[in-house]
């Protein structure tokens, strides 16, 4: 378990706009107390937290992290169901379950990616999926607008071109798509040049699937427009090189 109770003394301190000084001085406890706590370099002695907790005016619970703790294990929880809801096809549990999450945990960007996701895999009459598409689309677009940079935020500015070239909205899927870094700017092209050992050779391995992922969609277009088989003969030669496998989608 871990106890947050330095973070937690060193936030009420500071939103009290109180010294460690005048925090010990108060408690008639000695400042070096308060900065190995705050440091996370030990705990308060037991006896020690109903007075601080009666000092900051909160619940012990409170103050050692209980609150966070307890709500970090429901977070994972709700990732937990909707990822078991959306391999047995239970969407429509899964946007009950993330509304009422999101709830809880206003703004999250994972909630608002997985509530967008299971809108778009709703069945219905096709003015429902219209109504949850357009639902799906500003989801993503408010983690565009407002969410911090992440690899969530990412793989929103990908996905957001199909759902708007879903939506008709083909200008914005054009446009969108353009933003996205190439091929040359992808993570792990960075990653192998600053790495060593096993981390690296870790990150190589993990390029190859989706780079042959690449290699045979762009060879699958390619025979498609020039009406040319011999390219997905060599998507599939490709795939065999990089990942010892044949290419099912390019056959």
């Amino acid at each position: 378990m871990n106890l947050r109770i330095g973070e937690n003394i060193r936030r009420l301190r500071r939103e009290r706009n109180l010294t460690q000084e005048e925090m010990a001085a108060h408690l008639g406890i000695s400042f070096q107390s308060v900065s190995k706590w705050e440091r996370c370099d030990g705990y308060p002695d037991i006896t020690m937290l109903p007075a601080l907790a009666n000092y900051f005016g909160v619940s012990v619970d409170s103050l050692i992290g209980m609150d966070e703790i307890a709500k970090a294990g429901k977070y994972d929880e709700i990732n937990r169901q909707w990822t078991e809801n959306n391999r047995s096809g239970h969407h429509h549990e899964n946007v009950l379950l993330m509304r009422d999450s999101l709830k809880t945990f206003p703004g999250d960007v994972l909630l608002l990616v997985q509530l967008s996701c299971s809108l778009e895999k709703l069945e219905g009459t096709r003015e429902e999926k219209e109504k949850n598409l357009r639902e799906s689309i500003a989801l993503q677009e408010q983690i565009l607008r407002y969410g911090e940079g992440s690899e969530v935020r990412s793989a929103t500015q990908y996905n957001i071109c199909f759902a708007y070239w879903k939506n008709g909205e083909r200008e914005k899927a054009l446009e969108q798509a353009g933003k996205l870094p190439n091929l040359y700017k992808a993570r792990e092209n960075a990653l192998v040049f600053f790495q060593e050992g096993e981390e690296r050779q870790k990150t190589a391995k993990a390029a190859l699937e989706p780079l042959a992922w690449a290699v045979a969609l762009h060879l699958s277009v390619l025979a498609e427009e020039e009406g040319e088989p011999a390219y997905l003969e060599r998507a599939r030669e490709i795939r065999r090189l990089l990942l010892g496998q044949t290419c099912p989608d390019c056959s």
